[in-house]
């Protein structure tokens, strides 16, 4: 089911590719993801919006072809969790599930460049990553900002331009980016 192969794809990702779905699954119309809400739905047996190390188990074993041990679902629940707060919520589940969906359209994908280039330069900065990839209780060191750069930086001046934050997210997750500015 592509569901599960995108979760697997995401959890494989960046933070800054998780945090760049996050953010486009978070404005992402309703109507647009009907499938996605009722595969959630479905595994959320109790109805409340997140989804329990119990709920997840359980739906996937209602999918033959997935098979994975305690310790992958184990390690799916704490990648997909990005808040931490030991449930997968439901925009952190359409997140996780977007990759092969052509939701990822180019004025989403603006959006998400700006959030991350905060001072409007046209580049992401390590500093910016370092703001806009901190949280409570999970900051990135030296090292993993220089990792994360290092991987999406092609032209090694230190910064992402929009060219290389698009080439990120299409060529490591295979997306087909749409341009609807046409």
């Amino acid at each position: 089911m592509d569901v599960f192969h995108n979760m697997q794809t995401y959890m494989e990702s960046l933070q800054l590719k998780r945090t760049t779905l996050s953010l486009i699954a978070s404005r992402i119309p309703e109507d647009q993801i009907l499938s996605l809400r009722q595969a959630f739905s479905k595994m959320d047996k109790n109805g409340d919006g997140a989804l329990t190390y119990e709920e997840l188990k359980q739906g996937l074993k209602e999918i033959p072809e997935i098979n994975l041990s305690e310790l992958e679902l184990l390690d799916a629940m704490n990648v997909i969790d990005q808040n931490q707060n030991g449930f997968i919520d439901y925009t952190e589940f359409i997140a996780a599930c977007l990759q092969s969906y052509n939701y990822l359209q180019e004025n989403h994908l603006k959006s998400a460049f700006a959030y991350f280039d905060q001072d409007n330069s046209g580049f992401i900065s390590a500093q910016e990553l370092r703001i806009c990839l901190a949280s409570d209780d999970f900051t990135l060191s030296e090292d993993q900002i220089a990792q994360l750069l290092e991987g999406v930086d092609t032209d090694g001046d230190g910064q992402i331009d929009y060219a290389e934050f698009i080439n990120m997210m299409k060529n490591t997750m295979g997306l087909n980016i749409q341009d609807d500015s046409q």
